[in-house]
């Protein structure tokens, strides 16, 4: 079976992202911007994701017949699926106990984990441009048939 409405797929995420939500415990995510710490829930995080998966596959069933390019709509899809399960894994890879005396790994650690989220959220940005540029050409190829 062919999937043609590949943004059905956020809707699956929101229903999955609800669940860990709901199930989530106290962990927390902790991002270094600069001389500012920033502490997340990660229960918070997944709500976030929730709304967007929920809000951007409303758009898309509001939206789905004058999309420009399945491809596309299948690329950003993906890539924004892929992009919320990596912001998931990052406290795994968070730990905040380790045997290290030395105070500058643990800082070039989170320097490291900050700077791969700081990309991702660039990438994420992006992945949402791409989003409205499909409906905005969708919707003018639409009104140039009429």
């Amino acid at each position: 079976m062919t999937i043609y409405k590949p943004y059905h797929l956020l809707l699956l995420a929101g229903i999955l992202f609800s669940i860990a939500a709901l199930t989530s415990t106290k962990e927390t995510i902790d991002i270094h911007v600069h001389d500012t710490y920033f502490v997340i829930t990660c229960s918070f995080l997944y709500w976030a994701f929730v709304i967007l998966t929920y809000c951007l596959w409303g758009i898309y069933v509001l939206t789905g017949k004058f999309l420009f390019a399945n491809v596309l709509t299948w690329f950003h899809v993906l890539l924004t699926l892929g992009i919320l399960i990596l912001f998931i894994s990052v406290p795994l890879f968070n730990q905040k106990r380790y045997i290290d005396l030395s105070p500058w790994t643990s800082f070039n650690k989170f320097n490291l984990i900050s700077k791969i989220l700081a990309w991702v959220t660039i990438i994420l940005l992006l992945a949402q441009a791409m989003f409205i540029v499909n409906i905005i050409t969708g919707f003018v190829i639409m009104l140039k048939k009429r």
